[in-house]
């Protein structure tokens, strides 16, 4: 059955109209129109014609009434989305800045760098440990929530605005090679091992990164 939805505002008009219009086109061709003479062809029209558009008309309206209410739902559902991909810009810029402000330290960025040589994709160690070095530094646990925030905001369009938006924030705050590195350990060591993993997740990792890892995966 065609949904008058998917047909657009005009050609629901023009179903409507046709609906409308068919009554009085067929008590017309049945028993003729015009201006009557005697009250009785007037009302014989009034009564014919008045039992077959109330129906009709009580349809039509409760039709419109369904129309507005899934109106109103679907406007609704659109700003508590807006609302939430503006929590998550608001997010991922504070996520960028506390990031920024971290390592700008010594002791910060001593850390980090720590953490990043523990976990370099060569080395035999296990997820767990990989986990347990990440918890112990506030920029990789922060890097972790920023990437994970970047991945879901591909889903739709506006998404993909503030995606690219906090990526360039994040390359100017942070820097490729740090984001480079932390998300390649974090496919190494997190990500490849679930099968559904592919390079669409990525944010600041290519293929050829990919490629390597899986190599040495293959070790």
């Amino acid at each position: 059955m065609i949904s008058l939805r998917k047909m657009g505002t005009r050609n629901t008009f023009i179903i409507f109209g046709i609906i409308l219009l068919t009554p009085i086109a067929i008590y017309a061709w049945q028993f003729g129109i015009g201006i009557w003479k005697t009250h009785d062809d007037w009302a014989k029209m009034g009564s014919a014609l008045g039992g077959i558009y109330a129906p009709i008309l009580s349809a039509l309206t409760l039709y419109m009434i369904y129309r507005q209410l899934r109106l109103q739902a679907v406007i609704h559902l659109d700003q508590m989305d807006w609302q939430k991909l503006q929590t998550s810009r608001n997010h991922g810029v504070f996520l960028c800045e506390k990031i920024k402000d971290i390592i700008s330290s010594h002791h910060g960025m001593r850390r980090f760098l720590d953490t990043l040589e523990e976990t370099q994709p060569h080395k035999k160690i296990s997820k767990e440990d990989y986990l347990t070095f990440v918890g112990k530094d506030e920029t990789s646990m922060l890097l972790y929530q920023l990437i994970t925030l970047m991945r879901k905001l591909r889903f739709c369009e506006t998404g993909k605005e503030i995606r690219f938006h906090l990526h360039g924030l994040a390359l100017a705050s942070i820097g490729a090679e740090l984001l480079n590195s932390f998300e390649i350990r974090l496919c190494r060591w997190h990500d490849m091992d679930h099968k559904d993993f592919n390079r669409d997740l990525c944010v600041f990792t290519d293929q050829s990164d990919l490629d390597t890892l899986q190599q040495l995966r293959q070790r």
